[in-house]
């Protein structure tokens, strides 16, 4: 995954250009005209002692994928306000600017895609993830530890003991066979990072959510190759051939 395309501050002169959420090609963009912004709160702009730090944004934008094959729409929101920056003329001049900050995305923007073969739920349970990355990073890094459950699941890993009580993820991580034991430790820091996001008490950054999507990716390639399947496919075909399977 290329955290750099995932912008989350922006202003409205330079809207970036964000991953899009059905064919995944950096390519979904907003026209000028499809950004609106509005003051959070009635504010009197001529009032004696207004000061721009008042000013607090909401915005919406619709965003449009600009390869025609795909054309997915999406809305964005969120929130902004303005700073005092100087200017990038050399003049030594200042100016007051307004920056914007993204909080939610639909339909969600995918940090990552899944390999082909990755289980419906689990990718249903990582989507559920990429819909707070933006506006609730715990919320993300929680909902990430449940993906990881989900993927258990699909493991067919034992969610309960022979009494029947439920078994915590580190027991469950634990009883991975032997052909799954390369994804013990990955599994396990994604455990740390969904306790640190369930738990209060922990600032959680975006940029560890982003290593949680970096492990997690790692882990679906781990077990849902597509090289490895494209291979395994062309052997079988050429063994069934017993070589290149041409007629004379």
């Amino acid at each position: 995954m290329d955290d750099k395309l995932f912008n989350t501050y922006f202003r409205s002169e330079s809207i970036p250009t964000w991953p899009c959420p059905i064919c995944g090609a950096n390519s979904l963009s907003c026209s000028d005209d499809q950004f609106k912004k509005q003051y959070k709160t009635p504010i009197d702009t001529s009032h004696p002692a207004f000061d721009p730090d008042w000013i607090e944004y909401v915005f919406s934008m619709n965003l449009k994928c600009t390869i025609p094959s795909c054309g997915c729409r999406a809305v964005c929101v969120g929130i902004g306000n303005v700073s005092q920056e100087y200017l990038d003329d050399g003049s030594g001049n200042w100016d007051w600017f307004d920056n914007f900050e993204v909080k939610f995305f639909e339909p969600p923007l995918r940090l990552f895609i899944p390999p082909k073969e990755t289980p419906s739920w689990v990718s249903k349970a990582l989507e559920t993830s990429f819909s707070t990355f933006f506006s609730s990073p715990g919320t993300s890094l929680s909902s990430l530890r449940a993906a990881l459950e989900v993927l258990l699941d699909e493991l067919e890993v034992a969610s309960v003991n022979e009494k029947g009580s439920f078994l915590s993820l580190a027991s469950r991580i634990n009883l991975l066979p032997e052909n799954f034991r390369e994804i013990v430790e990955p599994a396990n820091a994604i455990k740390w990072l969904g306790n640190d996001g369930t738990h209060s008490g922990f600032q959680v950054r975006r940029t560890d959510v982003i290593d949680g999507y970096k492990i997690f990716e790692h882990i679906l390639v781990e077990l849902y190759p597509e090289k490895k399947a494209t291979i395994e496919a062309l052997v079988k075909r050429i063994n069934e051939a017993k070589g290149v399977g041409r007629k004379a």
